[in-house]
């Protein structure tokens, strides 16, 4: 068995910061070293450490490191202690790495970018002429750049501080030079588009190529770098939804290859649009949603503050890397609003009046102290209903259904994902609802990573199937519903994907002066050819959700199908499993802001028209979401006739009683084509022609 590096990140809080201050290698990178009192000597027990450690992640592991040295240079290059931490790290993962590997004759065998190379991904093992070359040994492989720009900035540190030795100058430029040669790279293999695997690679390499422009391949490797940004460019965007962890990878990617080449100013505009429609991910209600990945609140926040450099406010893989982004970004263009979404994504906001307790505040003091040595405070970003766009310049794509009438912290928040072509990340989540948050409460959203992705006929991902999805479901009546069989079908078994084709000449987002929104979107072949779905939704200032569905089926699905809605919510020791005969549910929300100390709960309210049939099932499968309970309500369907389906979501607290909250919801659908939802003395109607209102008799 291999035994890899682990390079903690923890830190064992206590009043005085750590439980072993003379623990010499604990805790690494630490909040703080300004008060070591033998600096030397922790510096060279952790080189001779990591140096004498059999592997280590050339890809991910350094951006911890990259991120003590920008909160050295941003609190004033004043704390030597991180430098000389920094100095240690770099000559005991690189220049002593490299010398280790000299004596076992491998030393030109190291890289520190990426490769091209094809190999055994399991055993990690490549091939360079007669020799083995080891990932994590050699080199981090294909991902190994992903912490290249990481090294090259701390190089370019620790050499305009005199931090290195010439022996040591001379040894890096070796290293960086047979780094980039033809035995590990062809740069015209591998990714030649603007992705997490081209962008987190090439940063160090643009970076490389500043610091050292006489480099091998230096023309092959600017052309490549010019060719992944023409194609970002051309397309005005790039294209992955499973943001957690891949989004900040090719977000910081993109600064690191900006900054390089000076396109963080020529390619301004570019740049912010792809960060404006990322901000768009965010809201300041404290909680969060993601098409396919679960990202739920850090629930040990001691963690966090102690080390807000490393620690994110979100438990998702590398947390920390999203909110360093946004930190980056609102550095460049001195922004208010990127720096706010820095703060939610790192420290989770602030609750609806504003006040937070000292130990929030000294920590967003700590983390933040470039922005407030030049007088930058968060700004909340101007928001309402609206149409998220990819590649919002050029060629205005309908990516995504925002219903908001603001992203102030109390303000109830929904969103649907809309784009139909396939992410090479991601299977089926076209026309899902992906969160449904009120006042730092989360009630929709549970979707893992890699939902319905399968090895062979083994699922492998988030979920189960296409059930593992918050939207309307059609399967064959052979099945249970809603357990249906995805790529394990048959032809009868329509699938969503490659199939399903979004309507945007539909597609409508709305507000009125009152604090509600509403939102419409359709599409066609949606299970079957010929088949159209549309959805309409209203949010209202109290954040009742009101989701009124139409489904016609197209003439090959007969008779033969059910249809119904699918909706996932949180669980505990009230929820039961099975079929059921009242149309309604009662579930914690999924998960709470910080600041929200109140148990928030909610009543799903499913119409019945009298040929319904409901219930409930536990998820076999998820990989990173939360703990939900799959409800449903369904029944059958039949070629050409239109069907319509109504569910009301009322939130409410932990002490409210939910049946009488369900005997205050009264629902119908009409001949014509109108949805009525009464909950309490609030009327919602949504009409056929898109159309809609919410009155209150109070």
């Amino acid at each position: 068995m291999r035994h890899f590096l682990l390079i903690c990140v923890c830190c064992f809080a206590t009043n005085t910061g750590f439980a072993d201050e003379g623990d010499l290698l604990s805790g690494h990178p630490r909040p703080s070293y300004s008060n070591v009192e033998d600096i030397n000597a922790m510096a060279a027990a952790l080189r001779k450490s990591l140096a004498s450690s059999e592997h280590y992640s050339f890809s991910r592991s350094w951006w911890q490191w990259d991120r003590l040295r920008c909160r050295y240079v941003d609190e004033g290059r004043v704390d030597k202690n991180s430098l000389k931490i920094l100095q240690a790290v770099f000559r005991g993962l690189i220049l002593d790495w490299h010398r280790k590997l000299e004596k076992s004759g491998e030393g030109d065998l190291m890289y520190i970018f990426f490769t091209t190379l094809k190999g055994d991904k399991r055993e990690r093992v490549l091939e360079v002429g007669n020799r083995t070359l080891q990932r994590d040994l050699h080199g981090g492989g294909y991902h190994g750049g992903w912490g290249g720009a990481a090294r090259m900035r701390i190089y370019d540190e620790l050499a305009r501080q005199g931090m290195l030795t010439d022996e040591e100058l001379t040894r890096f430029r070796q290293i960086v030079h047979q780094s980039l040669e033809r035995k590990f790279l062809d740069f015209t293999d591998g990714s030649q588009q603007a992705d997490n695997h081209s962008f987190g690679n090439a940063g160090g390499v643009a970076l490389a190529l500043k610091l050292f422009p006489d480099a091998p391949q230096a023309r092959e490797a600017r052309a490549w770098i010019d060719r992944i940004w023409q194609h970002l460019a051309e397309f005005g965007d790039w294209t992955e939804w499973t943001y957690y962890p891949y989004g900040p990878i090719f977000l910081h990617g993109m600064l690191d290859v900006a900054e390089a080449t000076g396109r963080i100013h020529s390619e301004r505009d570019l740049i912010n649009s792809i960060g404006q429609r990322c901000l768009q991910f965010n809201h300041g209600g404290g909680v969060k949603g993601n098409p396919n990945a679960g990202s739920r609140v850090r629930e040990d926040l001691e963690t966090l503050y102690a080390d807000p450099w490393n620690v994110g406010y979100y438990q998702v893989e590398t947390s920390s890397r999203d909110g360093h982004f946004w930190y980056r970004l609102a550095q460049h263009y001195n922004s208010p609003e990127y720096l706010w979404a820095a703060e939610q994504v790192i420290l989770g906001g602030r609750p609806p009046d504003g006040k937070v307790p000292a130990a929030y505040q000294a920590v967003f003091n700590r983390r933040f102290v470039w922005f407030i040595k030049h007088g930058i405070t968060p700004k909340l970003p101007a928001s309402r209903a609206s149409v998220g766009l990819l590649s919002a310049q050029k060629h205005k794509i309908p990516e995504r259904l925002y219903l908001n009438s603001g992203r102030d912290p109390h303000k109830p928040f929904a969103a649907f994902f809309l784009f139909d072509e396939k992410d090479g990340h991601l299977d089926n989540i076209t026309g899902h609802l992906y969160e449904y948050s009120v006042n730092g409460a989360k009630y929709l959203h549970t979707s893992g990573k890699y939902n319905n992705v399968y090895s062979d006929n083994q699922l492998k991902g988030g979920g189960t199937g296409e059930e593992s999805l918050d939207l309307l479901l059609v399967l064959h009546n052979t099945h249970t519903f809603p357990l249906h069989p995805d790529r394990q079908g048959t032809d009868r078994d329509f699938l969503r994907l490659g199939s399903t084709k979004h309507l945007p000449k539909l597609l409508k987002a709305e507000n009125n002066k009152r604090g509600d929104c509403f939102g419409q979107f359709a599409f066609e072949k949606y299970y079957g050819p010929g088949s159209h779905w549309i959805r309409r939704s209203v949010l209202t200032a109290e954040g009742y959700f009101v989701v009124a569905d139409s489904y016609t089926p197209g003439n090959t699905l007969n008779d033969e199908y059910l249809a119904g809605l699918v909706w996932h919510l949180g669980i505990d020791e009230q929820t039961t499993v099975g079929m059921q005969k009242r149309s309604w549910f009662d579930a914690p929300a999924l998960d709470h802001a910080w600041w929200q100390k109140e148990k928030m709960r909610v009543v799903l309210h499913l119409h019945d028209d009298g040929n319904m049939n409901f219930g409930s099932i536990k998820q076999t499968h998820t990989q990173d979401g939360l703990p939900n309970i799959t409800t449903f309500g369904y029944r059958s369907v039949s070629s050409g006739n239109t069907e319509q389906f109504l569910s009301v979501f009322a939130p409410h607290t932990v002490d409210e009683i939910p049946e009488a909250i369900a005997k205050t919801i009264r629902t119908s659908i009409l001949d014509t084509g109108t949805f009525s939802a009464e909950i309490g003395d609030v009327q919602i109607l949504i009409h056929s022609d898109g159309t809609w209102s919410v009155t209150r008799s109070k």
